[in-house]
């Protein structure tokens, strides 16, 4: 069986899901302005490759600790309907399940806090998430701090090596589509590396290694 792994911010969806869901929280008067600019600068650092990837997933945790658990769900579930759904296009659910005809086993590994994360993945229907987890204290509030390490760049590898562990997994066959080059670990790993819309670093390695270059954005 082939594992098919899908990034999901500007792969899936073609938005920063993280950066959406500080909007949100401002349009709903529930952080300040001063918080939701913070949360955009995190993007740019991301995309410059400057990220402190320990700071931004403390503010993401942050914002979902200082949320009620009913609350906070019904945030996450309205913040995917009204703000993310209607960015999905036809062609990435057309890809997804399209390998789900083709019985592989389909994945999104992605940096995404897991709450943020998991409607989305509930949408595309996906067999499994793979996502950045943090640490929680008796009362199943979140600490502020990483579990495991973020799964981004070289740490999806050891997202992903854990799962498979866990899961007793061992695909023939792995593909992974992704935007971004921060995913190049990653990338260089699989048998079918797939760059969508990718970025200018990553179209450059796409372009030089022969990858497959692809378009989700109908």
């Amino acid at each position: 069986m082939r594992l098919v792994l899908f990034d999901m911010d500007h792969t899936l969806v073609p938005c920063d899901s993280g950066t959406l869901w500080a909007q949100f929280l401002r349009e709903q008067n529930l952080i300040s302005q001063e918080k939701a600019k913070q949360r955009a600068t995190f993007l740019q650092d991301y995309q410059n490759g400057t990220l402190d990837v320990e700071a931004a997933y403390r503010f993401e945790f942050e914002q979902l600790r200082s949320l009620h658990a009913r609350e906070r769900n019904d945030l996450l579930q309205g913040f995917f309907t009204h703000k993310i759904r209607p960015l999905i296009t036809e062609s990435a659910q057309r890809y997804v399940e399209r390998h789900k005809e083709d019985g592989d086993y389909v994945v999104i590994i992605t940096a995404t806090v897991e709450d943020i994360a998991r409607p989305i993945a509930n949408f595309f229907g996906v067999d499994a998430l793979i996502a950045g987890r943090g640490k929680r204290d008796e009362f199943g509030e979140y600490t502020g701090e990483v579990e495991l390490e973020p799964c981004m760049g070289r740490g999806k590898l050891v997202h992903l090596e854990e799962w498979l562990t866990q899961n007793d997994y061992h695909p023939l066959h792995y593909v992974f589509y992704s935007d971004s080059h921060n995913d190049l670990p990653l990338l260089e790993q699989v048998d079918d590396p797939i760059a969508v819309d990718p970025d200018e670093k990553l179209r450059q390695m796409a372009l030089e290694n022969n990858w497959q270059i692809i378009s989700f954005l109908d």
